[in-house]
């Protein structure tokens, strides 16, 4: 009896300890920012999304105002988590997120439920949607990530199609057989210029 109390304690520890981009500082330290600056801008575009989309100097790609609503290391249940902190004046988004989901042992249609109801709180508001591809990752850092990347990749597309939003296939530009080319990584997950100027020029 004592043992089997011992393993359920354990058990809840280990629970209640569960990883959560939510309690990540940075993300914290974010959204605080996103919060502040809420209802302070008049951007019409959001770039919404994880690392990818963090580093991304969108008003100066763009060549406009852009708010860049990216957290390093997010997930699909970060950016849920933080949806009431996208400005009022929002008409257009493009999002890109679950490559973290997947890297953290997430199946591609766990990923996709949460994306559906990110894009259904958009659509909610009359704001224009457009889906980006997760991109794939690079040989180093593969692993079998790129399977589900895959399968997401494939789900997301169908939606799109279905609900008649852009799809945008980034991993067209930016990979090569199912896998991030290294002249536009330098880690193997995360983007030099020469790929945000690709982005860009596709998103245009």
């Amino acid at each position: 009896m004592k043992v089997i109390l011992l393993f359920s304690l354990i058990f809840i520890e280990l629970f209640a300890n569960e990883w959560k981009i939510q309690n990540d500082p940075y993300y914290k330290h974010k959204v605080t920012q996103f919060e502040m600056l809420k209802d302070k801008s008049d951007a019409k575009i959001v770039m919404l999304g994880d690392s990818i989309t963090d580093e991304g100097e969108w008003s100066e790609l763009w060549g406009k105002v852009v708010q860049n609503r990216g957290i390093s290391g997010d997930t699909t249940s970060g950016v849920l988590d933080r949806l009431y902190t996208i400005s009022p004046s929002i008409e257009e988004v493009y999002i890109m997120i679950g490559v973290n989901d997947i890297m953290r042992g997430a199946k591609a249609q766990d990923v996709y439920l949460n994306y559906e109801k990110i894009v259904q709180f958009f659509q909610k508001k009359g704001i224009k949607v457009n889906i980006q591809s997760t991109l794939y990752i690079g040989e180093s850092r593969k692993k079998d990530f790129n399977v589900e990347v895959e399968k997401l990749n494939e789900k997301l597309k169908l939606f799109a199609k279905q609900n008649n939003i852009r799809f945008i296939d980034l991993n067209q530009i930016l990979s090569s057989n199912k896998v991030l080319k290294a002249d536009f990584t330098k880690d193997d997950l995360h983007l030099n210029g020469d790929a945000y100027k690709l982005w860009i020029a596709e998103i245009k």
